[in-house]
């Protein structure tokens, strides 16, 4: 087969973060035991179906929405984000699924952040699981457009610390969008392949936090809100041996929501069987 036959990825995110079940944890180690990867979305043409699985690995920086009274003070960090991705081919129709979860928690507001309340001091620790699925059509060989859903689910851990005691809360962030774009795929010689995606995301933003005893007043309402962004991605998609590939690429993600927003931005590195 052509290195053409090759596919690109998008995620899909079907599961709540702050629970993680036992079911979507099973289902999670057998998909990447399949070896599911995440390539970007853009398929040459063929006359029969095809199905690709694959592991992606995502090294991102998160920058993120701050939703906390008195300790408003965002914080980017880094953290490894890895999972599994299916996609399968007819003729020129393709559709991929990619679900990813956070292997490092993310301190997401600065190191002990003063709250006003009890002299305390706040530190985070969040972890994050993202799902995208696309269902796409190739106009050429080399240009596809593409619709999709795009979910990026928070769960944000924060301790309040004063006099020498620790109190929690809890702060859930969800992202659902619907997504649009197009794609590229340039070819350089018979064992690379050059993908590149842009897309728009349309959706909303659900901000929920929950304080302890003693933290009251800094509780806030339920926030929602419209949330609009871009999202783009490219890889480079090398032909190992036969069906098995190896891409690399880079991977950027940016999200408005109401006044504020928080972007995403690394390198991926994913490998890739196509049977």
């Amino acid at each position: 087969m052509s290195l053409l036959d090759f596919t690109a990825r998008s995620e899909k995110k079907f599961n709540d973060m702050p629970k993680r079940t036992i079911r979507v944890n099973t289902l999670v180690l057998t998909l990447a035991i399949l070896f599911v990867s995440a390539s970007n979305p853009a398929y040459s043409a063929m006359k029969d179906v095809s199905v690709s699985v694959g592991a992606m690995s995502w090294y991102n920086r998160y920058v993120p929405i701050s939703r906390i009274a008195g300790a408003d003070v965002p914080k980017s960090s880094y953290g490894f984000m890895y999972g599994p991705t299916i996609r399968a081919q007819h003729n020129n129709l393709y559709f991929a699924v990619t679900y990813l979860l956070s292997s490092d928690n993310y301190n997401l507001v600065v190191t002990d952040s003063p709250v006003s309340i009890h002299h305390a001091k706040a530190n985070s620790s969040a972890s994050r699981s993202d799902i995208d699925v696309v269902v796409g059509y190739l106009l050429t060989p080399t240009l596809n457009v593409h619709t999709g859903y795009k979910g990026i689910f928070v769960d944000d851990a924060i301790s309040f610390a004063s006099s020498g005691r620790t109190a929690s809360a809890k702060r859930n962030e969800t992202y659902n969008v619907a997504t649009l774009g197009t794609g590229i795929t340039i070819p350089f010689g018979k064992k690379i392949i050059l993908f590149v995606n842009g897309d728009v995301l349309l959706g909303s933003f659900h901000n929920d936090v929950t304080y302890p005893a003693g933290y009251r007043r800094l509780s806030e309402p339920v926030d929602d809100s419209i949330a609009w962004g871009v999202s783009a991605d490219t890889r480079a998609v090398i032909t190992i041996y036969n069906h098995l590939s190896a891409n690399i690429g880079l991977k950027a993600q940016y999200i408005k929501a109401g006044s504020d927003n928080s972007s995403f931005l690394g390198p991926t590195v994913d490998i890739e069987y196509r049977f």
